[in-house]
This record gives structure tokens, sequence and C-alpha cells, in this order.
């Protein structure tokens, strides 16, 4: 109750994103608690609990939009091809579930950059070495989402400020199992590897020294 007291404005009545954006910190700094007192390794419990959120959130949004996840089309003609396909299909995965994200308002709005088109060439492209074995080489592709007015960001930056390391950011999890279900083949060429890092950016900020005379 006190922690709440002093969460809130006191000016105003909270609004129902201000109560989930409170119900999340609480929730998460419990979580974060206990991995302290039982010593938990970090590392591989928030992988598997990211993953696992990951796909109950993605479960979740099956149920609002089954054509979410469009199956990569199997092919023996060229890895290349399948490998296409399935950037093709990550790349669409990540926009409807962005969109899905703000429909839901769990955030304001987003934009995803474009890959260039030599670098999507070059991610499509495998290449074979001339050892006895096998080897195929792809080379990375970032790109990156913004996710706007994201309701639960008060809550992952107090969190982060006070030196947890595990904060609700579902939109990063559910994106990331989306986009490594496009990848997911029973094909050894296309063991593609998903990592997302998240940042924060400050919109309102301006480099011009005109504005702070």
């Amino acid at each position: 109750q006190l922690v709440r007291k002093s969460f809130f404005s006191s000016s105003s009545t909270p609004t129902s994103i201000e109560e989930f954006n409170f119900e999340c910190y609480a929730h998460f700094k419990v979580f974060n608690e206990i991995l302290i007192k039982y010593k938990v390794i970090f590392p591989p419990f928030q992988k598997e609990f990211e993953s696992f959120i990951g796909n109950r959130l993605l479960q979740l949004a099956l149920q609002q939009q089954p054509s979410l996840l469009t199956p990569t089309p199997a092919t023996t003609i060229s890895s290349s091809i399948n490998l296409t396909a399935s950037l093709q299909n990550a790349l669409r995965t990540t926009d409807v579930i962005a969109t899905l994200l703000q429909k839901k308002g769990f955030i304001t709005s987003w934009e995803r950059s474009v890959p260039p088109d030599d670098d999507m060439e070059d991610f499509t492209s495998t290449t074979s070495t001339k050892s006895s074995e096998n080897f195929f080489v792809s080379s990375d592709l970032p790109y990156s989402v913004a996710l706007n007015g994201d309701i639960t960001l008060n809550s992952q930056l107090l969190l982060q400020e006070l030196g947890y390391r595990m904060y609700p950011s579902f939109g990063r999890w559910l994106i990331q199992k989306g986009v490594s279900g496009c990848f997911e083949s029973g094909d050894a060429v296309n063991k593609i590897t998903v990592q997302m890092d998240d940042y924060y950016m400050d919109p309102s900020y301006n480099t011009n020294p005109d504005l702070f005379e």
C-alpha cells in the first residue's frame, strides 16, 4: 500500500494503463526478489522465462488473429529460396505483431526499419566450405523496431534503476518468439538464431543548442 501511494500522483485518479503498469512493477519486483533470495543463476533462467512467456503471449495472439504466423513452405530446390521465404515471413510477422500490440493498447505506435536489399541478399545467400564436412554460413541481418508509448515503460525503467535485471518487456518477447518461429525448420541450413536487444530513446530530446538559450 505504501508503494502504491507513492507510485501514483495524488492529484488524479489512476487510469487503467497506470494500474496495469503498477501491477507489472509490483509483480516483477517480487519475481526479482525471489530470484535473489534463492540465488538463481540468472542467464539460463532469463532465457527460459522469456521463451515461455513469449510462447504464451504468441498463443494468445493467435487466438485473436489465427493468420498471424504463415508456415514457410519447405523446398529442396535451393536453401537460399527457403531462407528468403523465411526472412520475408519474419518481417511480415514483425509488422503484424507490432500492429496487434498497437490495436490492443500496449503501444501507441510503431515503426520498423527496412533492411537494405544487399544485406538481405547476403543473409539469404549460403556458401559451403571445401572441407569434408558441409558447413553453411549466413551473415547477420539487423533491423530495428520502434515500439512507441509502451504502457509498461515506467515499470521497466524503475525496475532497472533499482538494479533488477528482469522487467516486463512483453512486446520484445512476443516479437522474438514470433520471428524465431519463422526460421524453425528441419533443414540444418536454416538454423537461424534470433537475438533481440532493447534500448530506450527519448523522442523529445533535441540537440539543437538554440532550444536551451
